[in-house]
């Protein structure tokens, strides 16, 4: 029996506007970059945490682009989106103009023109070595060679700061048989 020719339309009514509603609201979720920073970012990484939080790490076309030719991203903005579960609690921006970095938030649904700088992030990401501050350094590099977006796990919960290490052990999401669910 087809599931379009169902002697019993009601029910075949409301199992298709189930599927319809779980695919708008998974649309909803996959669609949070898009929304609150513009078509102008390109997500690079996820860092999972054990308390189910992720983070997403985005960078701006323009710098991904440059990077892509082997050419230095003489400015560069990179986003980081904080979920717990599926509800985006906050995007932090660290961007880089003039050869220095500078970092704060926006909220979510807000716009870059709402950026509110946080100077005292600079003191954690010294940590991250490199000269840059950028702890995902390794994954934005692994995505600008593979095109696969790049994932890893931290073992540590909240805002504490991930080991640099651990953004050097990262999986690409794409990849056959790695443990990992494919990123959405």
């Amino acid at each position: 029996m087809s599931f379009f020719r169902d002697k019993r339309p009601a029910r075949s009514a409301v199992m298709l506007t189930a599927v319809t509603g779980l695919f708008s609201a998974m649309a909803a979720v996959f669609a949070v970059a898009a929304d609150n920073h513009g078509d102008g970012f390109t997500r690079y990484a996820r860092v999972d945490r054990p308390d189910g939080s992720y983070r997403n790490m985005l960078v701006d076309n323009a710098s991904l682009a440059a990077l892509r030719e082997d050419k230095p991203a003489e400015e560069m903005m990179i986003l980081m989106e904080s979920f717990s579960g599926d509800e985006l609690t906050a995007i932090f921006v660290k961007r880089r103009e003039a050869g220095r970095w500078t970092y704060g938030s926006i909220r979510p649904g807000e716009g870059m023109e709402a950026f509110r700088p946080n100077p005292p992030c600079a003191t954690c990401h010294r940590a991250a070595g490199a000269g840059d501050g950028m702890f995902t350094r390794p994954m934005l590099e692994g995505f600008v060679k593979a095109g696969d977006v790049q994932r890893t796990f931290c073992d540590r919960s909240g805002r504490s700061p991930c080991s640099p290490d651990v953004y050097a052990r990262t999986s690409r999401s794409r990849e056959a048989g790695n443990g990992w669910p494919k990123v959405p």
